[in-house]
């Protein structure tokens, strides 16, 4: 059973949420053959003050 997990810096709407969960679970399902009733998708949500590049905050 293919389990998918997407970090995201910041919010994303559930309409991006709900058109992540769709393609994604198609493409693995096209690649992997596995049946798309099998496939998990998470999307975890973390605040932008939590992620930093190049030694700066991105918030």
């Amino acid at each position: 059973m293919p389990i998918i997990t997407l970090e995201n810096a910041g919010e994303l709407s559930n309409e991006q949420k709900q058109l992540l969960i769709k393609r994604l679970t198609e493409v693995v399902a096209e690649i992997t053959k596995k049946n798309e009733k099998y496939i998990y998708v998470r999307i975890d949500e973390v605040p932008r003050e939590n992620f930093g590049i190049g030694g700066k905050s991105l918030s």
